[in-house]
């Protein structure tokens, strides 16, 4: 069953009465307005589904904003326009935009609500006709900047407390742009717009989830985006292939040729195969200064210097540092890296490389065991993995001699997560690794089924003298499916001892019940009575405050383990009574869900109580159900401290569970419970 909606007009063949649809708390409402337009009709369909606005004795607002007053038998809807000037001394051949779509609040001042991009920007305006302009609540204004000689006279908006740059991409924003000899091919216009000449190949999944190829206008592929400029180095950054197809048409519209070249070098980094139309039949559909850039960006032709040393400062260059030491270009990336981050207002980067994940990086590379384990939150998807892939992308001779694993050199690099991680590490893969080494030729995709292009090769292709490196960004699931495919499997099997897999969190991709650390069971743990009772008597000890007991741990394999292990037991209890900063007492480690993975039959009696360990996180912020904690041995200490102090579940526990022990056993060992 599907519910659709329908006017009785349309099921009864009569007269349409013009109606809007919008969705007001959670649900459809049907309005017939005074005055009747179509593309506000659209607008407002869509615009309620991505925001939450609700209904209140008649009157639509969204957050505390009355929006429309939908009291009268037709009530009035209008939407309005809107227009920015720029407050800076810099002058651009924008001369000042305008924003359509715009609603009007019923505030007593004049006051204007503007959705882009899953924002919200709200003008008041004042009584001397100045504008105060706040996007999600933050003060900000209309600028055109000067960045550098590429990034250069952008309109855009800024923080007002901040150097930061916001750049809204979107159809309902309009540039009054100088048209000065704008069909004069020496000038930077054109009769046909550009954006609407460059096709690229699309993936997509028909009706029978067959995976095929789409040639599409650029210009039919285009959206609303957000990208975010931070200060002071200013670099583009982007999380995503359809953010860089609106910046290339955002380019072409206020006549930014820099701009156009810079998003060019990005978006072919990330696409199949792009075509440029540059006639039909007997029509020239881009000329001028257009044409010139596309050929300076497909590097054919002569070759121009001026431009070169514009654009190669936006690209770090990791091929200059090919012979340094893996420590010392370690280092350098993480110089570098500091450089894509937000910088604060204490004058620091937000986020700093620390020395501990340096460390971490390095026997990653370095290392001959595939698995690795890291704390949640110490920066694998946000520092790891991208330093990982510019290694990967660098021509550093000693960081490549480790990741061939004693075998051939690797050009391919499939990175994979775990389905709900898969846009986080698209941005950042994206993010950090669009701008590097200018004029390398490198591919890196979303979309693992890229491979089924007949464009796109593994390895060397028929004409080039190496093969074209290449990151792939995809879940598990995914690249289970993609190797199903004959086409794929004729270029991955041929090519596979090229191919390095990074697979971050990779827990997940396992059966979590069968992980020692992931399961509440005093048999799947595999721990043998003498050590569980070693792991119970050094928590006990530890909590206590008691001495290492060393007498003890003289009858096991590995005293000096158990030693260390109390030690560390010890740092962790002085930790937590730093007002429990690392312990979470009321989170359900324990409930009925959990205590069902324990098959023994004396899975609640104090002894079995030794075997139970929580289980840690999927991911940040994501525990797995009934879990809390990491790492292995923390744990186990933890959840020694949690079933110690907090009594109350304690017994609640065993009154709901009390039901599965025998008389028998209660009366022999558990009396003094009640």
């Amino acid at each position: 069953l599907c519910k659709i909606y329908m006017s009785l007009c349309q099921i009864n063949k009569s007269i349409e009465v013009d109606y809007y649809k919008i969705r007001c708390n959670g649900q459809y409402h049907i309005i017939i307005p005074k005055n009747f337009s179509k593309m506000t009709s659209e607008y407002l369909e869509q615009v309620t589904v991505h925001h939450s606005f609700s209904e209140t004795n008649g009157i639509m607002m969204y957050d505390d904003i009355n929006v429309f007053d939908l009291r009268p038998g037709q009530p009035e809807i209008n939407l309005y326009r809107v227009r920015l000037e720029s407050n800076s001394d810099v002058q651009s051949m924008v001369k000042y935009l305008e924003i359509t779509n715009v609603f009007r609040t019923l505030s007593l001042q004049e006051q204007y609500l503007i959705f882009i991009a899953d924002n919200s920007i709200l003008i008041d305006v004042t009584e001397r006709g100045k504008m105060e302009i706040r996007i999600n609540k933050v003060s900000a204004e209309v600028a055109t900047i000067f960045f550098n000689e590429a990034l250069s006279f952008i309109p855009c908006f800024k923080y007002s407390e901040g150097e930061d740059i916001i750049i809204f991409t979107s159809r309902n924003i309009h540039y009054l742009v100088d048209k000065g000899g704008q069909f004069c091919t020496d000038y930077y216009g054109m009769k046909h717009e550009l954006i609407e000449c460059i096709k690229s190949e699309e993936v997509f999944v028909d009706l029978n989830d067959d995976v095929q190829f789409r040639k599409e206008k650029l210009s039919d592929l285009l959206t609303e985006s957000k990208v975010v400029v931070y200060f002071p180095d200013y670099l583009l950054l982007v999380s995503s292939r359809q953010q860089l197809i609106n910046l290339l048409d955002y380019a072409l519209y206020i006549r930014n040729i820099g701009f156009f070249i810079l998003v060019l070098f990005f978006l072919r980094r990330t696409s199949i195969h792009l075509e440029y139309i540059e006639r039909k039949e007997k029509v020239v559909l881009i000329s001028g200064p257009w044409r010139e850039a596309i050929v300076y960006v497909l590097n054919i032709g002569q070759k121009n210097p001026h431009y070169d040393r514009i654009f190669e400062k936006q690209f770090f260059d990791l091929n200059q540092h090919a012979n340094l030491p893996l420590r010392g270009f370690i280092d350098v990336l993480c110089e570098n890296f500091t450089r894509y981050q937000r910088f604060t207002e204490d004058g620091q980067y937000q986020i700093v490389p620390t020395e501990k994940q340096k460390q971490f990086l390095e026997r990653i590379i370095c290392g001959e065991e595939s698995f690795h384990f890291s704390e949640v939150g110490t920066g694998k998807t946000k520092v790891i993995m991208p330093l990982l892939c510019q290694t990967f992308l660098s021509s550093n001779i000693e960081a490549h001699r480790y990741l061939a694993r004693g075998g051939k050199q690797k050009d391919t690099l499939v990175i994979l997560v775990p389905e709900h991680l898969v846009p986080d590490a698209r941005h950042q893969v994206f993010k950090h690794c669009l701008n590097l080494n200018f004029r390398q030729e490198y591919r890196v995709y979303d979309d693992i089924f890229a491979l089924l292009h007949p464009q796109v090769h593994l390895g060397a292709n028929n004409g080039e003298s190496k093969p074209k490196k290449q990151i792939f960004v995809i879940s598990f699931n995914q690249f289970k499916k993609a190797l199903t495919y004959d086409k794929i499997c004729q270029k991955v099997r041929p090519h596979r001892e090229h191919i390095l897999v990074i697979a971050d969190e990779v827990d997940d991709f396992l059966d979590r019940d069968k992980l020692v650390f992931n399961i509440c069971s005093n048999k799947a743990n595999t721990f043998a009575p003498t050590t569980l009772e070693l792991y119970f008597e050094t928590s006990c000890a530890a909590y206590h405050r008691k001495e290492c007991p060393r007498e003890l741990f003289q009858s096991s394999p590995n005293p000096a383990y158990w030693i260390d292990l109390y030690e560390k037991f010890d740092a962790i209890y002085n930790e937590i009574q730093d007002a429990s900063k690392s312990l979470n007492k009321s989170f359900g480690i324990f409930n009925e869900q959990t205590l069902r993975h324990c098959t023994s039959s004396i899975s609640h009696d104090i002894e079995g109580y030794k075997a139970l360990i929580a289980r840690p996180y999927e991911s940040v912020n994501r525990a797995m159900p009934g879990s809390y904690y990491s790492d292995v041995e923390r744990t186990i200490f933890l959840t020694f401290v949690i079933l110690s102090e907090d009594i109350a579940k304690y017994d609640e526990l065993f009154q709901g569970e009390r039901k599965f022990i025998t008389f028998e056993y209660w009366r022999e060992y558990l009396t003094e419970l009640d």
